[in-house]
């Protein structure tokens, strides 16, 4: 492979997060790739397609899927679109014999994410997932730990994601409230990230349980363009027309793991004054481990076999601390665009060098299981 053609499929802000991940990896691991060519950028609009192309240096620039994904110039396809999109032009891309990385989820629901599988299968083509948070230092370190058995027997651990911003019930409707274009509400959107990191660290799930809760059932039709002046009268005079919110606003799991770990994932996207909370605690019969993403430089590590005179939890720096990288030095702060740049770039050399890539479809096809068999569980409660 002489050069890797990116194919950029979307350029909203995971969009712009990724084409930004091209232009830094180059520079994070000098030589060890094929050139990263910026080949074509797709949007749904000649206007923003155009600009996108011109913003991000992409070469070409097309409305088209299918005419991105055929370019001989493409090898890899970056899909950065709504969870209704996935689907479509993930296959388009798989029919064109190209590799596929694509942001989380998958798709809308493991019907989907299995078509997905058996497609790339076939094609003889990679699927790889953006879960962007398995390239934390922090949380690699503690994977590493909880795999060499540092913390024995694990008997019960906690995962918290928790976001701001939907509370208000006078923000407008929109793909992320509806379960035929999101796939499902604060579980799919929070819960594919805390899902893949009980897999990643703990292993596979054995059961699941679920509640979930949507605190404001009805919201404003999206006005589109409609000025603000005219909104906020039709919503003093109560003339707002309302649609009906069909996803989840919190959703809570109770696990057990094959390991006999069990365990609660929490999401919300109603957690006032929280940023960015991705919180985990994992207990074992030899020590514990905790991490916040608000503190994200760190982790907590207690060894429960040192002598109790000198016991006490240990903070580990992680830093930037990824192996063989050039810049920045280890000791840098983490920032969360270069999560997805690792991400992408592990990914990528998988892709040159033939080998395994971790998150993939299968674990992306896992995560929407998982999903799944939880709003079953709670639709029939």
């Amino acid at each position: 492979m002489n050069s890797l053609g990116i194919g950029l499929i979307g350029f909203g802000m995971i969009g712009q997060v990724h084409a930004l991940a091209y232009r830094e990896i180059p520079h994070y691991y000098p030589n060890t790739l094929p050139p990263i060519e910026l080949a074509a950028i797709c949007t749904t609009r000649a206007e923003t397609a155009q600009n996108a192309a011109r913003a991000a240096n992409f070469r070409a620039w097309t409305t088209n899927i299918d005419e991105l994904v055929a370019r001989d110039d493409v090898q890899i396809v970056d899909v950065c679109l709504p969870n209704f999109a996935h689907r479509p032009a993930i296959l388009a891309a798989i029919r064109a014999g190209k590799h596929v990385i694509v942001d989380k989820p998958l798709a809308l629901n493991a019907d989907q994410a299995q078509e997905i599988v058996d497609a790339a299968r076939a094609a003889n083509v990679r699927v790889g997932m953006v879960f962007n948070y398995r390239f934390v230092p922090a949380m690699m370190r503690a994977q590493k730990l909880i795999s060499e058995d540092t913390l024995g027997h694990i008997y019960h651990f906690q995962i918290d994601f928790m976001h701001t911003g939907y509370q208000n019930p006078h923000r407008a409707m929109s793909w992320r409230l509806r379960r035929s274009q999101a796939g499902g509400g604060a579980l799919v959107d929070l819960g594919s990230h805390a899902i893949d990191m009980a897999r990643y660290l703990l292993g596979e799930f054995e059961n699941v349980n679920a509640v979930t809760r949507t605190y404001v059932t009805e919201r404003p039709v999206d006005a589109g363009n409609e000025k603000r002046e005219a909104r906020d009268e039709k919503r003093a005079a109560g003339d707002e027309r309302q649609e009906l919110v069909d996803v989840d606003d919190a959703a809570w799991l109770n696990a057990r793991m094959k390991n006999g770990a069990q365990g609660t994932i929490f999401v919300t996207r109603f957690a006032a004054g929280a940023v960015d909370d991705l919180n985990v605690q994992i207990y074992g019969a030899r020590g514990a481990i905790k991490f916040s993403l608000q503190d994200g430089n760190v982790l907590q590590f207690f060894d429960a076999t040192a002598n109790s005179a000198t016991q006490g939890w240990t903070r580990i720096p992680t830093g930037t601390q990824y192996h063989g990288a050039a810049v920045p030095p280890p000791r840098s702060i983490l920032g969360w665009n270069r999560t997805h740049a690792e991400n992408i770039y592990q990914f990528l050399r998988a892709v040159v060098e033939n080998k395994p890539f971790a998150p993939d479809a299968t674990d992306g096809l896992r995560v929407h299981e998982i999903i799944d068999k939880a709003y079953e569980k709670a639709n029939s409660r």
